[in-house]
């Protein structure tokens, strides 16, 4: 028998709703909130983008910087760092509506090393990628880790948590079958060190959507103050390791 975490859901809705998607990361960058529409399920996968949106940010020290439209539902700040342990507010207004979210970004839990698991199963082979890190014993942790294979996005989303292994050294297999590894493929992986409500915003999705890369259909739990928009705040601590698969 499995073990799994219980986790309310609601039903996807076929009406066209608001999604908002941002971050703030450790990484000395310009962090970013696109602001899209929903589709139905028959449409594609194009979502129309929202513009004229007055978008910010405000942390706990009562710093707040004003995003800027760079390009149609697209809101960049100019460069800074987000801070460990600080709690970080969105606040968008958009279509006569306010809408915020609230993150705390978590202790920094680094990558110890990267490596290529590889099972055989009579005459076939499969590659997934493995990574080695040391669990903080001190207070739960969340993790979201993010896969590229020559520079393209793999579907499965993978967000796991200590509930198992707090202070462990972990092995954490990411396994993925939308792009098979090949000899001298490059794969980049993102680590993530999320907050408890990001992480159930993403463990749901994966249970509900199937862990594809997407905030539409599904409809799971954020930390917005409405449930007429979709989508997620995520201030979080941001690593990157590659491996050139041999």
């Amino acid at each position: 028998m499995s073990c799994k975490e219980v986790v309310d859901i609601k039903p996807a809705s076929t009406t066209p709703q608001l999604v908002i998607e941002g971050k703030v990361t450790d990484q000395l960058a310009p962090q970013v909130v696109s602001i899209t529409k929903s589709v139905p399920l028959a449409n594609s996968n194009s979502y129309p983008t929202v513009s004229g949106a007055v978008v910010k940010i405000t942390d706990q020290n009562n710093v707040t910087r004003t995003l800027i439209e760079r390009s149609p539902g697209t809101y960049s700040s100019a460069s800074f760092i987000g801070r460990m342990n600080l709690a970080y507010t969105l606040n968008v207004t958009v279509e006569g509506q306010t809408y915020t979210a609230k993150s705390v970004m978590p202790e920094k839990v680094l990558i110890d090393s990267i490596a290529l698991s590889v099972q055989r199963f009579g005459n076939s082979t499969t590659k997934t990628i493995l990574v080695f890190y040391q669990d903080a014993g001190n207070a739960a942790n969340q993790y979201k880790f993010v896969l590229s294979i020559n520079g393209v996005l793999v579907k499965q989303i993978f967000a796991r948590n200590d509930q198992f292994n707090n202070g462990k050294f972990v092995q954490q297999l990411l396994y993925q079958d939308d792009i098979k590894l090949q000899s001298g493929d490059r794969v980049d992986i993102e680590m993530q060190c999320i907050d408890k409500n990001v992480y159930a915003y993403w463990y749901t999705f994966t249970q509900q959507g199937g862990g594809f890369n997407s905030t539409t259909p599904t409809n799971p739990p954020n930390n917005f103050n409405s449930d007429k928009v979709l989508g997620i705040f995520s201030a979080h601590t941001s690593q990157h390791k590659n491996i050139i698969i041999p």
